[in-house]
């Protein structure tokens, strides 16, 4: 066969996925014509294809070397540099190859892409459309067009170019793919499920896909199927990165910050200059409290790109958190500059800082409230709650409850939340914690006066009693701990569990020392020095027997509030990701019942002084005496330093973070009836509990 000949058969041979048949013929024209520089072109592409990108990269130098007026050549040596993030490289070849074929439509679009990869966007749109005169119709280029202007945010026009793909390729997957991932974008996960699940039809292995459907099941807040679905991805392709992000974000989710982190750690081993992957780090960081390593991570992100709005506002959140609330507004403003039509940073700002008449923050908040109507639900949903906000600052209430409505109602549309299981969880607990159990299991426990609860309803005052006694130079604040529930629902580690309080059956007072001595463990990690630690998880009202069982010389402070006014104040924040039972005015009813009589169930089966009651109304009317009760249950010695919390430095996580940064105000009392008239169903459901109107 003549050396044309077999070239022309190696080519089909690598196209048709041939390899080791194309390497063969490769070969054997080498032998007769070393040097050839088509044969080594095509052995470099082959390399390429077998992941061996910088042997292609070599074997396609010699045989530009040879013949460099190939056009073609330069074309997928371009190509394979942009591959490995050469970019300067990849675009020198670009240009040339299309100095050398002015016609090629691929040459063009090609070069388009590393244009792209540089976020040069112009000249990227300019080649696609080059290469759309030359040939029109090219699939792979009005591909590429949709990229743009996805670069460029703008889903609408990202989109309309995928589509317009599909109308003539219909079966081309990587835009199939594509208009999945932008339907997400735009909130339309279900709709982006059916298109992905159509590529997937075309190719079951097609990772990329498998990904983007579990960032569907992401936005759908369906954590189970996201994961299981990042698996697939995964599992066809353990060196992709996408999908370990994904399932970072899921744990994050979940609040099991731990395999966040390691599913983070994992992505940026495999690539190591992606930006996003150090701000979702920060991210996952700074919910652990880990707030140097969660500075450093935003920091390196920003080093990757100065621009990134995501490691931005991680920094402003931390800077909140960090009760620099100054240095957070002035990082908000720079996230405003650098991207001026994003809402995010007014949506953070409307957080940080009271508003006032005439607020330009207020202004783009209403003019964004214009097509309200139309845009995405999760985009709508946070506009509604900074609005809300942002009318209550003002004390214009009557048109700030109806965008509180409206923001949980799309909220309550995103999660999956039963309120008769909570109440059946509930009787649970009661029932098995009954006088009989409690003496059975009395006995045990770790014996260590080490932790300090602070419990009781979301919103009630919790964040501000742990401030007291965090003031104090003998406590330090631990924030919202997930370790007791942990320990609750998984009593005896690696052992299958049905969840709290199922978990307790068959459980023996030397469990429970065991169960005390894993918490005190994870406890005293936090501050080893320190003489009492405080664990202000509010839930842990739930586990208030278990706590006396388990840890029974632990100070357990419980706080109470009007509960019109703390179910109001939990209806109007827009928690990240737990309070489920929050968005709905009678289920946040229920659930204020199920606590009430929980909290009565307590104060009957544990033995009196078993929990301290403190009520937010006296504490704030009456600061210093309600504050010196505090200390003294907690067996400390009284510090002036607890009656200005507000200047103790230390990191707050809560929704109450800016409130908690202010001196002692009494100006939430009855906050409530400013907004009765809409409060009826609350009213109704809390029932017994309702205050007087």
């Amino acid at each position: 066969m003549a050396i044309p000949q077999a070239l022309a058969l190696a080519a089909q041979k690598v196209d048709a996925g041939e390899l080791p048949h194309a390497e063969a013929i490769i070969k054997e024209v080498l032998k007769k014509q070393p040097g050839n520089p088509h044969a080594n072109h095509l052995l470099g592409v082959l390399a390429h294809r077998v992941g061996r990108t910088e042997l292609g990269l070599e074997l396609i130098g010699k045989a530009i070397e040879k013949l460099p007026t190939e056009a073609r050549f330069h074309v997928n040596r371009g190509e394979m540099c942009r591959l490995m993030k050469r970019l300067d490289e990849a675009i020198a070849h670009g240009e040339k190859a299309i100095a050398l074929d002015p016609r090629s439509a691929t040459a063009h679009s090609n070069l388009g892409i590393a244009y792209y990869d540089r976020k040069d966007y112009d000249r990227a749109e300019e080649l696609q459309k080059i290469a759309q005169a030359l040939q029109p119709g090219l699939p792979e280029s009005l591909n590429n067009l949709g990229s743009i202007q996805r670069g460029r945010k703008d889903k609408a026009g990202a989109i309309a170019y995928y589509r317009q793909v599909l109308e003539t390729h219909p079966n081309f997957l990587e835009s199939i793919n594509n208009l999945g991932a932008m339907l997400i974008e735009d909130d339309k996960a279900d709709e982006a499920i059916k298109v992905l699940l159509g590529a997937l039809k075309l190719n079951p292995k097609y990772s990329e896909a498998h990904n983007n459907i579990a960032n569907a099941f992401l936005a759908k807040e369906d954590h189970d199927r996201a994961i299981a679905a990042y698996n697939n991805a995964l599992n066809l392709n353990p060196n992709y990165p996408e999908p370990l992000l994904g399932l970072a974000r899921v744990y994050r989710e979940k609040d099991r910050h731990d395999e966040a982190l390691n599913y983070a750690r994992r992505a940026l081993e495999l690539n190591p200059d992606k930006a996003e992957a150090y701000s979702l780090l920060g991210d996952i960081l700074i919910k652990k409290g880990e707030y140097q390593e969660c500075e450093a991570a935003y920091r390196k992100a920003l080093a990757l790109d100065e621009n990134l709005l995501t490691a931005h506002l991680g920094l402003g959140q931390l800077r909140i958190e960090q009760g620099q609330l100054d240095v957070a507004k002035e990082t908000f403003e720079h996230c405003m500059a650098i991207s001026p039509d994003e809402l995010a940073p007014y949506i953070f700002m409307a957080q940080a800082r009271k508003i006032e008449k005439n607020d330009p923050v207020l202004a783009r908040l209403e003019k964004e409230a214009e097509q309200i109507g139309t845009m995405p639900s999760q985009k709508a949903m946070t506009l509604h709650f900074a609005m809300g906000k942002a009318y209550d600052d003002l004390k214009e209430h009557d048109q700030a409850f109806p965008h509180f409505l409206e923001g949980c109602r799309i909220k309550r549309a995103k999660i999956q939340y039963s309120p008769d299981n909570h109440d059946l969880a509930t009787r649970n607990i009661c029932n098995f914690f009954s006088p009989e159990n409690i003496a059975k299991l009395r006995g045990g426990g770790n014996q260590s006066d080490l932790p300090i609860f602070v419990l009781g309803m979301p919103r009630s005052g919790t964040t501000l009693t742990e401030t007291i006694l965090a003031s104090h130079p003998d406590v330090f604040a631990a924030g919202e701990l997930h370790d007791l529930l942990s320990i609750a629902n998984h009593p005896k580690p690696g052992v299958n569990s049905e969840g709290f309080p199922l978990s307790m059956q068959g459980l023996t007072p030397d469990d429970l020392t065991l169960m005390g001595n894993r918490y005190l463990e994870r406890l005293r990690k936090h501050a080893p020095d320190a003489k009492r630690i405080t664990d202000k998880m509010p839930a842990n009202f739930m586990a208030l027997g278990l706590i006396h069982l388990m840890l029974p010389k632990a100070k357990i402070i419980h706080v109470k509030r009007n509960p019109a006014d703390i179910c109001l104040s939990a209806f109007t924040k827009n928690f990240n990701n737990s309070q489920y039972h929050s968005y709905d005015l009678t289920e946040m009813g229920r659930f204020y019942v199920d606590y009430a009589r929980l909290m009565e169930h307590w104060q009957k089966v544990l033995p009196e002084g078993s929990f301290f009651n403190i009520q937010y109304e006296e504490l704030v009317a009456d600061p210093e005496t309600k504050s010196r009760e505090l200390v003294e249950f907690c067996g400390l010695e009284w510090n002036e330093a607890c009656l200005t919390p507000h200047k103790t430095e230390r990191n707050v996580k809560t929704a109450s973070v800016t409130q908690v940064r202010q001196p002692v105000y009494t100006s939430s009392v009855e906050r409530w009836r400013r907004y009765e008239k809409f409060l009826q169903p609350l009213m109704i459901a809390l029932g017994e509990y309702a205050p007087q109107v």
